[in-house]
């Protein structure tokens, strides 16, 4: 096994598991966290800055990175549950590449809020995409894919678990090759697809001229506790759509 110099990216409960899992296997160099992680565990997720210092991970952001990378060599970045973006400086320094996983079938849905609007436009199917990290954001090279099924009941945040089983699995698939100095074959992302920008559908507000259809896709595509349910205003009154049981978890909070 080469000695690897890894620059891990993660955060939410994707970033915790592969960290967890690296700490037990091999070690990063370095943890970058989410700029909204401050040490403390959330409604969401466990802290992972908390679950590095713990465990005596290294913590750096991507301004320090870039000086180091000046001194030292990093040989791989992997990119787990991540929402910053690596500076073209630091990709440029990485020997062999930067890994990142897309809870989408790329090259479709690329950029934020994939599962969402997975569900709002009616897709039958979904997955996760493990892709290298190039210049333009999610139109790396291919490694691995899996598909899954949008059942009819599906909500935004049962597809985002669903994704961060299958993306640790892929993850621990091309970690292991790493290990064992194998080489990681790719294939390019051929289609020409829209980067889809930080929004939600129709501003996360119910539109009732839509057709019965479309009103239910959206409702399951902005269910995803603790977050802010489905809306919509009578008047200047604003009302949401959220289950009896959210209700009463007073599960009622703005989206970051």
């Amino acid at each position: 096994m080469k000695n690897y110099k890894i620059i891990l990216y993660a955060g939410k409960s994707l970033g915790n598991l592969v960290l967890n899992y690296m700490i037990k296997n091999y070690r990063p160099e370095y943890l970058i966290p989410n700029l909204d992680d401050n040490g403390k565990d959330n409604e969401l997720y466990e802290s992972t800055i908390k679950i590095a210092k713990n465990n005596g991970v290294k913590i750096i952001n991507n301004k320090k990175l870039i000086k180091l990378c000046k001194k030292k060599t990093i040989d791989y970045i992997i990119c787990a549950g991540t929402t910053i973006i690596i500076p073209q400086e630091i990709l440029n320094s990485c020997k062999n590449g930067a890994i990142n996983f897309h809870p989408s079938l790329l090259p479709k849905y690329r950029g934020r809020y994939s599962t969402v609007h997975a569900i709002f436009n009616g897709e039958k199917k979904t997955g996760v995409t493990c892709h290298w990290i190039s210049s333009e954001i999610d139109k790396g090279n291919i490694i691995y894919q899996k598909k899954f099924t949008i059942q009819k009941f599906h909500t935004a945040k049962d597809l985002y678990e669903i994704f961060t089983d299958e993306a640790f699995k892929l993850f621990k698939r091309v970690f292991s090759k790493i290990l064992q100095n194998k080489k990681i074959k790719s294939k390019k992302i051929k289609a020409k697809t829209k980067y889809t920008k930080k929004y939600l559908p129709n501003k996360g507000q119910i539109d009732w001229n839509w057709n019965g259809k479309k009103i239910f896709n959206f409702i399951r595509s902005m269910t995803y506790e603790p977050f802010e349910p489905p809306s919509f205003f009578m008047g200047n009154r604003k009302f949401y759509i959220a289950e009896d049981k959210l209700m009463k978890k007073n599960f009622l909070k703005s989206p970051k």
